[in-house]
């Protein structure tokens, strides 16, 4: 049984623990992890060791980390030397639905729903206390699948030998059967025999034009008949092409292979031209003034992937802001970031009244655990209102915390809640402050401070960063803004690994 150690790391508590050891990690994980299962991964290393660090009685002084490969996915281990402290132990418990810092429900329940498997082994006077999470390697099929529908069996036999070396092959002896594993089977090409008994080949590629779901799978008929007449039939059926038998293997692969390349090279030029008009649709935009507080938001996008949205609803005497980040890399993350872009400014523009920042993120998640479509993706989530006199109130979906900008330092505002859709009912607090003329409020996604290319650059970007958000708390909102995303774009090179929003607001006044 394969059991690879990729990483192992010791370090002293404090405070950057968290944050190095994620950066650490994030460093070995390669493309050979699928993009969800790294985000899942590096989620519950964050969240295990914060609530170890904050909770754990007495504290821990020394933490470990291994990540290890195994034969069927990958382990994380986390040790500390701290009294037993069993976060599995609450996996039934009611407490879970809530997420106050007295219940440290957080992270906890974060960990279960984003961990394929949790095991807690206490430690002795001699051995660390130990928490495993596993994820387990998808079932990933490498080979295309081509389904071959031929009524004669010595060639059914001869084209699957020509082909299985490279593809997966699935056979059917006649039109009825090709239905039936159409129906069943992710195909990626169908080859068929236009004369056959019971269904011929033309009324098979009648019916598959019929069924939604499978009339674009690419097509090829095989025909001993030279027919023009019969040709003529099956081009007008949208057919990729026509070979006559006997067919060569080599004739087979290559029309094959140019086939599902072009077919390739079609759904990625069409993708990309969608990606770009939602791309184009999501650039966050917001009014410079509302109830007493001046805004100013920038972007960076890079091109693929999820996405930042934020949206603005003014009410009578409010003004309702919620800042979202939509986690992946993939072809569907982009598509994903449009569909909750709609609902959420659904959901907001339909409310009658301003409503409390943590109410409105119950109403996200819940609809995030129930909605087929939106419980695919995970979402961080910051939802603000803002009121007169400086007055504001924020709740957190297991997004960034903001931050508090003042003449002399910066501090993080305490902001805590699940991410949304894990568990049914969650609860999450509004943190309602006053901030005084100025004062500053940065929020941002983590594209923000993490970037850049390696763990060094990571560090100095944020370090860069949050200087520049002290030393421009001086000046004009939009001029600070600039001047920041200045020396974001010159550290990033304006390549940005990931979506970057920034918002700045600050009371008039």
């Amino acid at each position: 049984m394969m059991h690879k150690l990729l990483l192992a790391i010791s370090q002293p508590v404090s405070a950057q623990l968290p944050r190095d050891f994620r950066h650490a990690l994030q460093e070995i994980i390669t493309d050979q992890i699928p993009k969800l299962i790294q985000q899942r991964i590096l989620l519950c290393l964050s969240e295990a060791l914060t609530n170890l660090i904050e909770h754990a009685k007495p504290p821990a002084t020394e933490i470990s980390i291994h990540f290890t490969q195994e034969s069927d996915g990958w382990q994380l281990t986390i040790f500390d030397n701290s009294d037993a402290w069993d976060c599995t132990e609450n996996l039934d418990d009611d407490l879970l639905t809530e997420f106050s810092d007295q219940e440290s429900g957080r992270g906890i329940a974060l960990v279960h729903a984003q961990s394929d498997k949790i095991d807690y082994q206490p430690g002795s006077n001699d051995t660390p206390n130990q928490l495993l999470l596993f994820w387990a390697l998808p079932k990933v099929q490498i080979k295309q699948t081509v389904l071959i529908v031929e009524d004669n069996n010595s060639l059914l036999l001869l084209y699957k030998a020509y082909l299985i070396k490279n593809y997966h092959v699935v056979t059917a002896l006649n039109g009825y059967q090709a239905l039936e594993i159409l129906s069943t089977h992710h195909i990626d090409i169908v080859l068929s025999d236009i004369r056959m008994p019971q269904m011929n080949g033309l009324s098979l590629r009648k019916k598959i034009n019929q069924q939604s779901g499978s009339e674009l799978i690419p097509f090829v008929f095989l025909t001993s008949q030279d027919d023009e007449m019969v040709q003529e039939q099956a081009a007008q059926l949208g057919i990729d092409d026509y070979l006559i038998k006997p067919v060569q293997k080599a004739q087979l692969i290559n029309v094959i292979k140019r086939i599902l390349g072009r077919s390739q090279q079609v759904y990625q030029q069409l993708t990309t031209r969608l990606d770009k008009k939602i791309t184009d649709s999501l650039p966050a935009t917001l009014a410079t003034k509302a109830h007493g507080w001046r805004m100013q938001v920038a972007s960076r996008h890079t091109g693929s992937g999820g996405g930042d949205l934020l949206l603005q609803h003014n009410f009578t005497d409010k003004t309702q802001l919620l800042l979202t980040d939509i986690m992946g890399h993939d072809d569907s993350a982009k598509f994903f970031s449009h569909a909750y872009g709609g609902y959420l400014h659904g959901l907001i523009q339909s409310m009658q009244s301003s409503q409390a920042p943590g109410y409105i993120l119950q109403q996200l998640s819940n609809r995030a655990l129930d909605d087929k479509l939106l419980s695919q993706v995970t979402l961080t989530c910051c939802s603000l209102q803002l009121s007169e006199a400086g007055k504001i109130s924020i709740a957190s979906a297991g997004h960034p915390a903001p931050l508090l900008i003042s003449n002399d330092n910066i501090s993080e505002i305490d902001t805590s809640g699940v991410l949304p859709g894990l568990l049914e009912d969650c609860y999450y607090e509004s943190n309602s402050l006053t901030i005084i003329p100025g004062q500053r409020i940065a929020l941002f996604t983590d594209g923000l401070f993490e970037s850049a290319i390696d763990n060094t650059a990571r560090e100095q970007l944020q370090q860069k960063i949050t200087a520049s958000l002290l030393s421009t708390l001086s000046l004009p909102i939009e001029q600070a803004l600039k001047q920041v995303m200045t020396v974001f774009d010159q550290l990033t090179n304006a390549q940005p690994s990931d979506d970057t929003l920034l918002l700045l607001l600050e009371p008039i006044e």
